[in-house]
């Protein structure tokens, strides 16, 4: 049961890796540059926030859910390929960067196979973007998933949370009564 809720943290505080990364401005730069696939970001963000709402339900449940235990299994391994994909894209980002300062630095003159490189499609895009486009399809079918799992909104407190008295190390003398009559009979002498 304790093994459940550590990986459920474990995957909670990953989602917020992977959103971290999402906004990181690499991959931003990266996907102001390659404009077709900016829908394909959003779609991704709204999908991870969507999966991300019912994240501490989803961990509650698993323990006594086999179904939903396997849900937060593969939802673990559809965020482990977001996590890797978007490591791609920074390193190639990172890359560019590199070479862009290489090319800048060794020549003053543009050459002409490295602007026309530039200018026509880059493999590495094509590919990002069909892996992008497959992670998001298993992202929202496990977002649709969800639904059929009856997987609650828990907007990031968990139930059990929200239902915990209140601690206090002060005493509570509002259960205690009689000997009223000891007090007063003690207070008349001073």
């Amino acid at each position: 049961m304790a093994g459940a809720l550590v990986g459920g943290a474990f995957l909670s505080s990953f989602l917020q890796v992977a959103f971290d990364r999402l906004a990181s401005p690499k991959i931003l730069d990266y996907f102001k540059e390659q404009k077709p696939n900016v829908p394909l970001l959003r779609k991704l963000h709204f999908t991870l926030t969507s999966i991300n709402a019912v994240l501490y339900d989803a961990e509650e449940k698993q323990i006594r859910n086999p179904h939903v235990k396997k849900w937060v299994d593969e939802l673990k391994h559809a965020v482990f390929e977001a996590e890797d994909l978007l490591d791609e894209i920074e390193t190639e980002v990172s890359q560019q960067e590199l070479e862009a300062e290489l090319h800048a630095t060794s020549s003053k003159v543009p050459n002409l196979s490295t602007t026309m490189a530039s200018a026509s499609v880059n493999p590495f895009d094509k590919e990002i973007e069909s892996r992008i486009k497959e992670v998001l399809g298993h992202l929202e079918d496990l977002a649709q998933q969800k639904d059929l799992l009856g997987l609650k909104d828990g907007f990031g407190v968990s139930v059990q949370q929200s239902q915990r008295v209140q601690t206090t190390s002060l005493a509570d003398d509002t259960g205690v009564c009689g000997r009223n009559e000891d007090k007063k009979a003690w207070a008349k002498p001073l």
